[in-house]
């Protein structure tokens, strides 16, 4: 019987990336749907990093900070040179076809907020908060866009004289978008 994945409970600043079989490696203990999950590379608590900004020691400061920046710079510098060198090995990734593109966006490896979870193989994986945020930040952007041009065909002048005589807004005009159902595709 196979145990369960232990869950952190608490919201963690975490710096991820994709597992890539041929890069991070896999054996037969590896959990089967790892290839599936963002690695975590680091793991920073945000009220130990709120702490030591709230505090007047400026060198913990700067440590705090040259580590977050010190390690993404070691992320991004890595994918750099693996994108830049052409080896089908490090580009074919087995379930994410756009897997290249990903990762070769520089703004790929980021401060991610998420929640870490140690699989029964022991592996630390990430479940990320902030791709569902801008999931719906992007949703909610085209929505609020086609809200706005709505309201505009609604106020001009046979808009509102085909409201007044028949009741109903012109078919072109008639649907009023809202966040209800926006995550109904996904």
């Amino acid at each position: 019987m196979q145990s369960q994945p232990t869950i952190k409970k608490e919201w963690h600043l975490m710096l991820c990336e994709l597992h890539l079989p041929t890069m991070h490696g896999k054996t037969n203990d590896s959990d089967p749907n790892i290839e599936t999950h963002y690695l975590i590379h680091d793991l920073y608590n945000p009220t130990e990093l709120y702490e030591t900004y709230d505090s007047d020691d400026s060198d913990d400061e700067d440590a705090s900070y040259n580590r977050i920046h010190n390690a993404i710079n070691y992320l991004q510098q890595k994918y750099v040179y693996i994108t830049y060198e052409f080896d089908p090995v490090f580009h074919n990734h087995p379930t994410i076809r756009n897997y290249y593109k990903i990762v070769s966006n520089p703004n790929y490896i980021q401060p991610e907020i998420g929640q870490y979870i140690i699989l029964p193989t022991l592996e630390a994986v990430a479940v990320l908060k902030t791709f569902w945020i801008r999931i719906i930040q992007r949703k909610w952007k085209k929505i609020f866009k086609q809200q706005q041009h709505i309201i505009k065909e609604r106020c001009k002048l046979h808009s509102l004289q085909f409201r007044q005589t028949t009741g109903y807004w012109p078919t072109h005009c008639k649907h009023f978008p809202t966040l209800k159902g926006m995550l109904y595709n996904l």
